[in-house]
């Protein structure tokens, strides 16, 4: 067998046994003792993952995701039709997010998925 075939079967039998593991512990004494060790683990990721911020500052504190579906630059740009469209989304914002990550590569953060 080559080694790929061997993590591959690895992988399916890990993920066989997760599945097998908490379906057969659920609603069992065995699951709360799991969740509950788990629980700091859980804030520890919480408080550093950036995703987890960005949705409760949109989401429950502030409503900025709500603020921005009712801002008036959304209701222009919904507006947008042909190449005042195409121009918008390509030039104008393609401007945008190119300066943003320049500024978040600065603190050592990227919206880029391979950088």
């Amino acid at each position: 067998m080559s080694e790929d075939t061997i993590i591959t079967i690895v992988c399916v039998l890990l993920v066989v046994g997760a599945y097998a593991t908490g379906y057969f512990l659920r609603n069992t004494k065995g699951m709360k003792i799991f969740k509950l060790l788990m629980t700091p683990l859980t804030w520890l990721k919480d408080a550093v993952d950036p995703n987890y911020w960005a949705d409760k500052i949109g989401n429950r504190k502030g409503g900025a995701y709500e603020k921005a579906r009712n801002s008036k630059l959304n209701k222009w740009s919904s507006t947008l039709t042909g190449w005042k469209w195409w121009f918008y989304q390509i030039v104008v914002c393609g401007i945008f997010f190119i300066v943003l990550e320049c500024l978040i590569n600065l603190i050592g953060l990227t919206m880029l998925p391979w950088g």
